[in-house]
């Protein structure tokens, strides 16, 4: 029978044990009068920086969004927290402090931080860990499961848990969930298995992953999370699972592919770009899809988002680039492509010469506290020398700085900066020489901005900067 829960106070957390390791630590604790326990603290902090964990005034790390820390075994005790938001050019941000942790034996105390970013939540969900180590341990199941919702964008969902590769025809809801609600804990047999999260009582999939395994003695707990990028509206769902030795974000399935474009080849002023729906033949306009149309030289296209079939192994789509003008054919090219995976395709080169083409993940996630930028070298002239990138104060001169984003062709980096007036200088690794040198001004919080640095528009010098606000 479907069970409907009212909202809760835990989280999604896996936490994975390997038998042959923990089996041992944790049957000796058993009988150890000292009472060890265990704690673990986690990131959901959908659009924070990294934070910094204080455990008694002492740091044990920072943790990205999706991040855990490793369980660390200590002693049964109430331990002082503080957590510091990592702010770049500043000293950090202490945003939460005055809490605590208890720790009891042979149980993990995890302390969960979410929620928004300038007045986050936090709970701390405890999981007795003992039993499934226990000598005497000898039920019918080998692992325990469970599920959170900390999508703020979902209203309430339901919890499919099935058999690796099945469907949900003729399936029923294991569980529905409410924001904030868990799941009980559920007692389960090893094995791979799938995920999949609808939208309560509809079959419009929110999140699905396949291949999930479990093992003997896993505790593992699934929460569906979501954040926002720069340049859409539509929040993006992801399932985190958080492991002993840290967390992850697992491949949304049930997501599309999103891919854009830079137009930074020479000599065409104006581009179009083709995706070869069947994977066929690239000639063939009757079986192609204009995707970006009349793209200027420097300019990214708009996202597009392509839909994977075979969502195991990934696709391999065939892209192919037309002289808006002429419409010649310039080049046709493969991108690897998988489920939730969001690629910048750069372009480059000269249409006299040789044209060069690469794929790069891109991680556009809006941080609210200061701005991101993502740099690219794109400049062929230069393509056997890196580049050296400095992103100084407004006035700051350059020559006391060391370069903050070094770069070979084709290639990028982020960067995270706070509001404010920017000078930019790029020099060819190389040779020292300064090539670029102009302006950054008015960022602000929550920025996300591309810095591709290209050729001139016909090729060869001056060489240009490429500015794109993702807004």
């Amino acid at each position: 029978m479907k069970k409907i829960l009212s909202a809760t106070l835990f989280v999604g957390i896996s936490l994975t044990l390997a038998a042959c390791d923990w089996e041992t630590i944790l049957l000796e604790e058993s009988s150890d009068s000292s009472s060890m326990g265990y704690y673990q603290f986690v990131n959901l902090v959908a659009q924070s920086p990294a934070i910094e964990i204080m455990v008694e005034d002492e740091s044990i790390g920072e943790l990205a969004f999706g991040d855990a820390s490793s369980i660390e075994q200590v002693s049964n005790d109430s331990y002082d927290l503080e957590f510091n938001q990592i702010l770049p050019n500043s000293t950090n941000d202490e945003f939460t402090s005055g809490d605590s942790i208890s720790v009891s034996k042979n149980k993990t105390s995890t302390y969960i931080i979410y929620g928004d970013t300038d007045a986050p939540s936090s709970l701390t969900l405890t999981t007795d860990i003992s039993d499934l180590y226990d000598e005497d341990f000898d039920e019918d199941y080998d692992a325990i499961i469970q599920f959170i919702n900390l999508s703020n964008s979902a209203a309430d969902i339901d919890v499919y848990w099935l058999n690796e590769g099945e469907d949900l025809l003729n399936k029923v809801a294991d569980y529905t969930l409410a924001y904030e609600a868990s799941s009980d804990e559920i007692e389960i047999e090893s094995g791979s298995y799938k995920l999949v999260l609808t939208e309560s009582g509809t079959d419009i999939i929110i999140a699905s992953t396949d291949g999930i395994t479990i093992a003997d003695g896993d505790a593992q707990i699934f929460a569906l999370t979501s954040y926002l990028i720069a340049g859409s509206d539509d929040q993006v769902n992801t399932i985190v699972n958080i492991e002993s030795d840290g967390g992850r974000k697992l491949t949304n399935e049930a997501q599309a592919a999103n891919v854009r474009f830079l137009h930074g080849i020479s000599a065409p002023d104006y581009l179009d770009v083709y995706l070869d729906i069947y994977l066929t033949d690239a000639n063939n306009d009757d079986e192609a899809s204009l995707i970006a149309s009349a793209l200027e030289f420097g300019a990214l296209s708009d996202s597009v988002d392509i839909e994977i079939e075979n969502i195991d192994s990934g696709d391999t789509r065939n892209f192919y680039l037309l002289d808006n003008t002429t419409e010649d054919k310039i080049d046709t090219f493969s991108v690897d492509m998988q489920p939730s995976s969001r690629t910048l395709i750069l372009t480059s080169g000269d249409t006299s010469s040789a044209i060069t083409v690469n794929d790069n993940e891109e991680d556009l996630r809006v941080i609210d506290t200061h701005a991101k930028i993502l740099v690219s070298h794109n400049i062929s002239d230069i393509k056997s020398d890196a580049i050296d990138v400095l992103i100084l104060n407004e006035g700051a001169n350059p020559d006391s700085y060391s370069a903050q984003v070094e770069l070979s062709y084709m290639n990028n980096e982020d960067y995270e900066l706070e509001s404010g007036d920017y000078d930019i200088y790029i020099y060819n690794a190389s040779t020292d020489e300064l090539i670029i040198e102009t302006s950054l001004r008015g960022i602000e919080k929550g920025d996300v901005i591309n810095l591709i640095a290209t050729d001139y528009t016909y090729g060869g010098t001056p060489y240009e900067l490429q500015t794109h606000i993702n807004n």
